[in-house]
């Protein structure tokens, strides 16, 4: 592949090749290439991702990463494109983080991608790399790409964010783990979009921000400094009884708040162990609470206690 002029060849043609020149033999010929690709993708010698619903040999090899990582980029830096989008699929895509199959194509020339490139096996590694999150039949989200800080979460003093961060142990920082953190919100935001419940409102996100429906609820995951932060909203519509919430009204909102929690936590975990390594998360501890009141100004957590007495907020400040 290092000696091709070609950017991507597809998987028959490679299949073909090695079948040929006896890299592989007959005798599953399918199995010893996938093994083949695999090794070689992770060798870094060329790229090579498993597609849903792509058989192998429709499948593509781009011979040079670097080249790759060059034409993601390409989406990547539009929010600091001096020039105005002349494309409304370019126009769309750099306020909203929206990509539609109907005229992907438009945005990909006017953004520089090169013809050369296959467009919709690159749409479908977008998905893969978890870059975007499909949102309805043919229409991907990339909240990587949206602007920052133009969204504002509702005023209600009666709401208080629940937080999520990482505590690193003693030995966190070793030789093998000197490039942590990373950010990993953007791949959040993408694994929330992918979940059951979970319906992204690109049109009210941000950078930092984005904005989701859950059943009754509105959601908005914020990226903070340290940490990441749920606020959740009952919409007027939740609660029917004018004299106050009814027993089954609070379970029903209970059983929502829990299960948001649970895919937030389960999804800081499934990134953060994707993006910076398994190693990682035996680093760490994921602590969830509130900022704690103790005193004014606090940026520390207060984390939930179960005790004999009931659930309380416990101080972590050192």
């Amino acid at each position: 592949t290092k000696r091709t002029p070609h950017h991507f060849i597809k998987c028959q043609d490679l299949k073909k090749f090695c079948l040929s020149n006896g890299y592989i033999d007959g005798y599953q010929a399918d199995d010893q290439f996938l093994a083949l690709l695999q090794l070689f993708h992770h060798f870094g010698f060329f790229a090579y991702y498993e597609l849903q619903g792509v058989p192998l040999e429709s499948n593509w090899v781009c011979t040079d990463v670097t080249f790759l990582y060059k034409e993601i980029s390409k989406l990547l830096i539009i929010r600091f494109h001096p020039r105005n989008p002349q494309r409304v699929a370019t126009k769309r895509f750099k306020n909203e983080g929206i990509i539609e199959k109907r005229d992907y194509q438009e945005l990909f020339k006017e953004v520089g991608i090169s013809e050369e490139t296959p467009s919709e096996w690159l749409l479908q590694v977008l998905q893969n790399l978890s870059f975007t999150a499909e949102i309805g039949p043919g229409r991907f989200f990339m909240p990587m790409v949206l602007p920052k800080d133009h969204i504002e979460i509702p005023d209600c003093p009666a709401v208080q964010p629940l937080c999520f961060a990482f505590n690193f142990k003693e030995d966190a920082f070793s030789a093998n783990l000197l490039d942590l953190p990373r950010s990993i919100f953007c791949q959040l935001a993408v694994n929330l979009t992918n979940k059951d419940k979970w319906d992204t409102c690109p049109n009210d996100s941000d950078r930092s921000t984005i904005r989701y429906t859950y059943g009754d609820l509105e959601v908005f995951l914020m990226d903070k400094p340290g940490r990441f932060e749920v606020a959740v909203f009952c919409f007027k519509s939740f609660i029917f009884s004018k004299k106050g919430p009814c027993p089954a009204d609070l379970k029903k909102l209970h059983d929502h708040c829990a299960a948001i929690k649970g895919d937030v936590k389960e999804g800081i975990e499934a990134v953060s162990g994707s993006v910076m390594g398994k190693e990682f998360l035996k680093k760490v501890n994921l602590q969830v609470g509130f900022i704690c009141d103790c005193q004014k100004g606090s940026t520390h957590l207060a984390l939930l206690s179960k005790s004999k007495a009931g659930v309380t907020l416990k101080c972590t400040r050192p």
